[in-house]
């Protein structure tokens, strides 16, 4: 099968994602999710087995000094091992129904037998499952219960044989006894402190990772939205203008196409550059949007050095325009604008006259002057149009991406119809170094 996919590795890559996981993986993620099922089968079930058969043969003695009933001494061992079950799901309950069957089967004499297992395995998985005060609260249980069991040892010692039989070696084997249960259980508790430590600090670094990876994910989204309503500022800009221009063109033409030929010749070869500019801006905006960026006709974003030819063009269209520059005056070198914020600009002016071609009525003037004011570029384009009476005006989408574009830059548009007119006023600060 290989030669079939040879040269092809996105073929093979898809088959193998449709495969479902081997039945081991299955069985592995299985055993995983419910970890009762390993305790159970791997610890408590083999110590139950062992406990059935110590309790058949029990020698051991109660409070009266007589035999244990077997039935006493299997349940005092499941008590203490069934809860090895749901030590990892419950560590605090297992270990208190641990401790209380162990604390019964000293109190009765029974005495602890492979059951005994079952105490460093529920101290290591309360330490690292549990929580800190409870691990705490269950070692000291832990040390508590190898004094009493030195103690069930000395009385072990005591029904056996008088007082005075009772010899130094015997008190060295309890308190051998005491040491040794109580080292067990230190050493469970501190191997089970370690791994929740471990445990604790991978949960930790894995929600910071989610949580990084939350916020990639919101930004990225913010990302796409800005660059949406960025391409659509423009789509709207340019598509306005570009028509408003060219259906005043159309209109002109047709009324002089018989008179003066020559000024529709004008007017529609005004309507096919317009046209033609308009269909690069839109490439080059969608550009973005398409990955093989390099098969495209890239071409650089308009700036206050075509202010001049758009003006023209809103002359051609038949609205009388008047442009004053004072910028060159206050700064000869050229504004220090970024090429982001030299785009905003024209696209202010370009909307601006766009809405006096659209709702000036016929008549109306524009004029546009630029200053340079105490660290700000100021852009004012007042015409002599309807103004307040005009119906729309102030109620599109074009003044509010003018807003947008401004403040995008740390500048504002203020604007005000009246009857006179309608006036726009953008500031936009100088503090941008040029794009290199």
């Amino acid at each position: 099968m290989l030669w079939r996919t040879r040269g092809r590795p996105e073929m093979s890559a898809a088959r193998d994602d449709t495969l479902p996981d081997p039945w081991h993986v299955r069985l592995g993620q299985g055993l995983t999710q419910r970890p009762w099922i390993i305790d159970g089968g791997l610890i408590a079930l083999p110590l139950t087995l062992l406990s059935v058969l110590s309790a058949a043969q029990n020698q051991g003695y109660t409070f009266f000094g007589g035999p244990a009933p077997w039935g006493l001494v299997f349940a005092l061992d499941l008590l203490t091992i069934l809860p090895l079950t749901v030590r990892r799901m419950r560590p605090a309950w297992a270990a208190g129904l641990i401790a209380l069957g162990a604390l019964g089967q000293i109190l009765t004499l029974v005495g602890p037998g492979f059951s005994a297992f079952t105490v460093p395995f529920v101290l290591y998985s309360v330490a690292k499952f549990g929580s800190r005060r409870a691990s705490r609260l269950y070692l000291g249980v832990a040390l508590a219960g190898a004094v009493l069991l030195g103690l069930y040892a000395l009385v072990q010692q005591l029904l056996v044989l008088p007082a005075y039989a009772i010899r130094l070696e015997t008190l060295f084997v309890v308190l051998l006894m005491t040491g040794f249960a109580a080292a067990v259980a230190m050493v469970a508790w501190l191997l089970g402190d370690l791994a929740g430590r471990r445990r604790r600090e991978i949960a930790a670094i894995t929600e910071r990772n989610e949580l990084l990876e939350r916020e990639r994910d919101h930004e990225t989204r913010l990302a796409a939205d800005a660059e949406r309503m960025r391409i659509a500022r423009e789509m709207h800009d340019v598509v306005s203008h570009s028509m408003s221009v060219m259906i005043a063109q159309a209109d002109g033409g047709r009324y002089v196409v018989a008179q003066d030929p020559q000024a529709a010749a004008g007017a529609f070869e005004t309507i096919g550059r317009t046209g033609r500019e308009a269909l690069t801006e839109m490439r080059r905006m969608l550009g973005v949007l398409r990955e093989e960026r390099e098969s495209l006709l890239v071409q650089p974003a308009p700036g206050l050095e075509d202010l001049e030819r758009m003006i023209a063009d809103v002359r051609a269209a038949g609205l009388e325009v008047t442009f004053t520059d004072r910028v060159a005056e206050a700064l000869p070198g050229g504004p220090p604008l970024a090429e982001g914020a030299a785009l905003a600009v024209h696209r202010i002016v370009q909307e601006a006259l766009t809405n006096t071609l659209k709702h000036g009525g016929p008549g109306a003037t524009a004029e546009v002057t630029l200053s340079a004011e105490d660290g700000w570029l100021v852009i004012e384009v007042r015409d002599t149009g309807r103004g307040a009476r005009a119906e729309g005006d102030g109620a599109g989408s074009g003044l509010l991406g003018m807003a947008e574009r401004a403040r995008l830059h740390g500048g504002d548009v203020q604007t005000r119809a009246h009857a006179g007119g309608f006036d726009v006023v953008a500031r936009i600060p100088l503090t941008t170094e040029k794009e290199s």
